[in-house]
């Protein structure tokens, strides 16, 4: 489940997947992507905008970066791939950093194709392995937004996220935010990790800044 700042941009999202390792297939075809061109996908993105209006987006697991994606030459190097999107003129790739890094750093690094600064990212995150992602996405060959992510081994403990990553919310996004996560703490009993699975926050080409915060929803057999 996907809570983002703005609101009014993010609406309400939540990421699926099957929970059978052959189940793709299935999912593709519930969603309207049994053709699409990639295969089956391995997650589904719900998107349900302010105004109600659904729409869903797929994305696939991959191992190598190919034909269909260009990376920025002022990249880190020491970057694997872990999904991609292809939803209309839009291609978007996802990395993961190997090793441990500063965040401002890796930030910098990440943001120098649309020269612009790192974001002030609150909570900070905390050097840890494999810990950092970044992904790209394209509109007609052209970049349009880099995304900086740290997931829960970057992050403190979750009261103290919750507290940081709410106080310099507006109230209609402190509100989104606050439901989401206590809707996710409604499903049942987390068996391990964080509530926040992820922060991220994005640096569009026309300067537009947005975040969003990832909650982990537990899996129905671990619900209470």
């Amino acid at each position: 489940m996907i809570a983002g700042a703005p609101f009014a941009r993010y609406g309400a999202r939540v990421t699926l997947r099957h929970p059978s390792a052959d189940g793709g297939a299935e999912l593709a075809r519930a969603f309207g992507f049994g053709a699409h061109p990639w295969g089956a996908p391995t997650w589904i993105g719900l998107r349900v905008r302010p105004g109600g209006e659904l729409r869903a987006k797929a994305y696939h697991a991959i191992d190598r970066v190919d034909e269909r994606f260009e990376l920025p030459r002022e990249w880190p190097i020491d970057l694997y791939p872990v999904m991609a999107s292809l939803d209309g003129d839009a291609i978007e790739i996802y990395l993961r950093k190997r090793g441990a890094c500063d965040f401002g750093e890796f930030a910098a690094r990440c943001l120098e194709p649309l020269g612009a600064a790192p974001p002030d990212a609150r909570p900070r995150p905390r050097a840890r392995e494999h810990s950092l992602c970044v992904s790209l996405r394209r509109e007609r060959g052209q970049i349009a937004a880099v995304s900086l992510y740290a997931d829960w081994r970057a992050l403190p403990r979750d009261a103290d996220v919750e507290r940081v990553w709410s106080a310099s919310l507006d109230e209609r996004d402190r509100v989104a935010y606050q439901l989401a996560l206590a809707g996710a703490r409604s499903t049942g009993f987390l068996p391990t990790g964080n509530w926040h699975a992820m922060l991220a926050w994005t640096v569009e080409s026309d300067g537009a800044r947005h975040r969003a915060v990832s909650i982990t929803v537990p899996a129905p057999r671990d619900a209470r």
